[in-house]
């Protein structure tokens, strides 16, 4: 009987613990602006484009391309050259993102920005995410037409990283924007927002705390029961003492 009843508080003051630890939670946010990136003034080929603006408690990760494109001109946008299919080029992309503060979680769900193709630049493009460091997943898609500059609002199931997510845009197949196939002078280039809802090209999500949320009156009484215990069986330790009498 009594293994079974020590056997009964062991479970009850892991449960206990248990319960102490799944207090801690993320608060969520309201949806907002993480990241942006500001290309008016570029003339295209810059190597490289940090972030204009970063939410509190996250970084954008700066602007660039993979090491298998090119770096044409293109007033007022990141411009790029040389495209192939990302299956048969994986050197091929234009990659960004944000890191994160220590202690809080960001969900991303949307990218608001501008892209034009040349003739015989891409023509199916996709986004692809990377969340911890972890590898880089599909989770959208696009077409561009040729020489038309489009704005874009690429929405997606939200993608929730503790320290970085980041993206590339690739060519998704061989196909130009004209139909015809890509080309090494073929060009892509991203940029702001055009018309009436321009604006820098755009990470949307929320940032969130993660903190001790208030427990369940349950969850209060089971962690005072688990701790009493733990309480009890060290008094009852502590008081075992042995005593040794020595005869003359």
């Amino acid at each position: 009987m009594f293994i079974n009843t020590t056997f009964s508080r062991s479970k009850l003051t892991l449960a206990a613990v248990a319960a102490f630890g799944s207090l801690a939670m993320a608060v969520p946010a309201s949806a907002a602006t993480l990241v942006q990136y500001d290309f008016t003034g570029n003339v295209g080929n810059e190597a490289s484009e940090p972030a204009s603006f970063s939410a509190t408690n996250v970084s954008g990760v700066a602007f660039t391309r993979g090491a298998g494109l090119n770096t044409p001109s293109g007033s007022d946008a990141f411009a790029s050259s040389g495209w192939s299919a990302y299956a048969a080029s994986p050197t091929d992309f234009l990659t960004f993102g944000l890191n994160i503060a220590s202690g809080y979680t960001a969900s991303v769900n949307q990218l608001v920005f501008a892209a034009r193709s040349s003739n015989t630049g891409p023509g199916d493009l996709a986004l692809l995410a990377a969340i911890d460091g972890g590898a880089f997943n599909q989770i959208a898609t696009f077409t561009q037409s040729a020489e038309n500059v489009l704005n874009r609002t690429l929405n997606f199931s939200s993608i929730e990283g503790t320290s970085s997510v980041v993206f590339r845009i690739v060519a998704n197949s061989a196909r130009a924007a004209n139909g015809t196939t890509l080309a090494t002078g073929g060009t892509f280039r991203v940029q702001n927002s055009v018309g009436t809802t321009a604006s820098p090209f755009s990470i949307n999500g929320t940032v969130s705390a993660v903190t001790a949320a208030v427990p369940e009156p349950a969850t209060w009484a089971l962690m005072l029961v688990g701790f009493g215990l733990v309480g009890g069986a060290m008094r009852r330790r502590n008081s075992k003492v042995s005593t040794t009498v020595t005869y003359a």
